[in-house]
């Protein structure tokens, strides 16, 4: 059984759009993924709640999608880039006479709201409690292929942290020419020439955690909190937040969940149903990053602009390929 879940799990799609090198003592294949915001809402900039419309009675957000979502990069934009990427990869690694095939890696149907105010199931909490799925599904995961010292230089260490490759010349490596920073670094290099950076824009990952983190502290969320706080001391749990259960520490300090915590969820499911506190945060965190939108409209259309022309690059190479 996996760690207790945390509700918001906005690392889901910030990874860096990188091709593994298929083994532990593999390369480090890309650039670290933009750096989360590490403030709370009571750091944050005053902000005048804004208006909202009708509210709409929701379980579960998973097949919605909030604003800042059209300039973050999806989990198909991620697939077409590494396809690309282990097409001109696997490419230059062959060409230096390697024999060198990349694993397949799994693909996932998750989004930015799959897991955002969770949990919302109850066929999950039956199960899990407030622990995290086991993706594996009990399953051993398999042995990958190692891989030999040739093909591990020939992969390189790919785009430093700032975006940019390793500096120096061109090395000689089994007599052809290995780029600073090896194939990865020259496959990503490729990719982005003309716009994008492997990797989502600043801007829209502050947002995206700024909006959550925003309405959270809506006196309209609060007001639903206090509601599902309510439906919860009729069952006899005494917890102010949704996230004050999440983070029992009783739950945390177990490796599995008990009984007692299966229980404890599966009454904080009810009662966010019975409350509506997910079509109420969800709609109030919408409106949070619609105005966080307006406001950094230009850099937001340039990132997309940019990212838009990678995946443009990425289908051609695919399609080539």
């Amino acid at each position: 059984m996996t760690s207790t879940r945390r509700r918001f799990r906005p690392a889901l799609l910030l990874i860096p759009l990188a091709l593994a090198a298929g083994c532990t003592s593999g390369p480090a294949a890309a650039p670290a993924p933009p750096s989360a915001p590490a403030a709370s809402s009571a750091s944050l900039s005053p902000m005048a709640p804004p208006p909202i419309g009708d509210v709409p009675r929701l379980s579960q957000v998973a097949d919605r999608t909030l604003p800042i979502e059209a300039y973050l990069l999806s989990r198909e934009d991620f697939r077409q880039y590494d396809a690309a990427q282990t097409a001109l990869v696997t490419r230059c690694v062959r060409g230096f006479g390697l024999d060198y095939t990349h694993p397949l890696g799994g693909t996932s149907s998750e989004t930015q709201t799959t897991h955002r105010y969770d949990p919302v199931e109850l066929a999950d909490v039956s199960v899990n409690g407030y622990h995290s799925p086991d993706p594996s599904g009990g399953k051993k995961p398999g042995s990958e292929p190692s891989l030999s010292a040739d093909v591990i230089t020939a992969l390189g260490s790919g785009l430093g942290t700032n975006g940019k490759p390793a500096s120096g010349s061109p090395s000689p490596f089994r007599g052809k020419a290995l780029p600073p920073g090896g194939c990865i670094s020259a496959a990503q290099q490729e990719l982005i020439a003309h716009g994008g950076t492997g990797r989502d824009a600043q801007v829209a990952v502050t947002i995206n955690f700024e909006g959550f983190e925003r309405s959270g502290a809506d006196p309209r969320v609060k007001a639903v909190f206090q509601d599902w706080s309510r439906c919860m001391a009729e069952r006899g749990y005494t917890y102010a937040t949704p996230d004050d259960a999440l983070k029992d520490s009783r739950w945390v300090a177990s490796p599995t969940p008990s009984a007692e915590e299966i229980a404890t969820a599966t009454a904080d499911v009810q009662c966010k149903e019975r409350t509506n506190v997910v079509g109420v945060w969800f709609t109030v965190e919408t409106a949070y990053e619609n105005e966080l939108i307006r406001l950094h409209q230009a850099e937001l259309t340039a990132a997309k602009a940019g990212n838009d022309a990678m995946l443009a690059t990425a289908r051609a190479v695919t399609a080539g390929s």
